[in-house]
């Protein structure tokens, strides 16, 4: 999911709702909160409020994509959750009335032994990744986000290759989200995730790879594993 994108978003949002005159909200306009759980990607999330937008009687629809909520403000007529629900069974997804019950599908399970971790969660920025490595090991660290659905395809694609090699370590970081300070620390120069860096056995960096490029990523790691 890329900066630029998201950046786009807002400001073609942001146009439309002074074209349209949003500021001028109604005093008996009403904020609903709808959690959605099961979700896999922001933009799904991004897509609904975009559709709630454009519906009669609605003055401001937006996603929460770390809370995974679809957040409007409308006038007392319009039934909210119902319209979020319905959007949401579109995609397969669950609409939850309230605030805070949003959630993202879970994880793949690794198989039982694996080396995986998750270094760091929400963005807590890490001084250094060097400790964190694998010795003797090829380490795969992967900067993500919860949020993130290529993400997903490089989580999916190692816990394939974690059913036939032993001699691989995966390091997850999660971001929480651009202004972080661990994106802010090492994502400064880099337009989307996922990001994944390859390390061989000796802890030096193999390739940098911008986005789910499965193909790059199983070439960098062959590549460290054959290093001498």
């Amino acid at each position: 999911m890329s900066r630029t994108s998201l950046k786009s978003l807002v400001a073609v949002f942001t146009f439309v709702l002074a074209a349209c005159g949003a500021s001028q909200i109604p005093a008996d306009a009403q904020k609903t909160i709808v959690s959605l759980e099961k979700i896999d990607c922001n933009d799904c999330g991004e897509k609904i409020a975009a559709k709630m937008r454009l519906k009669p009687g609605v003055y401001d629809a937006s996603f929460d994509k770390k809370k995974a909520e679809v957040v409007v403000v409308a006038g007392p007529k319009l039934d909210v959750f119902t319209e979020v629900r319905k959007l949401a069974a579109e995609d397969g997804f669950e609409a939850i009335l309230g605030a805070g019950k949003g959630r993202y599908v879970d994880q793949l399970p690794f198989p039982e032994g694996s080396d995986v971790a998750t270094v760091t969660r929400d963005g807590e920025d890490i001084a250094d990744i060097a400790p964190h490595l694998a010795p003797g090991k090829v380490t795969i660290v992967d900067f993500s986000a919860t949020w993130c659905g290529p993400c997903r395809k490089i989580d999916e694609h190692m816990v394939q290759l974690f059913t036939a090699r032993k001699d691989l370590a995966y390091r997850r970081l999660e971001i929480g989200d651009w202004d972080t300070p661990l994106a802010r620390h090492y994502l400064s120069k880099v337009p989307k995730l996922p990001y994944v860096v390859v390390y061989d056995k000796h802890g030096s960096v193999v390739d940098r790879i911008t986005g789910a490029d499965l193909g790059r990523l199983d070439k960098a790691i062959d590549e460290a594993a054959n290093k001498p």
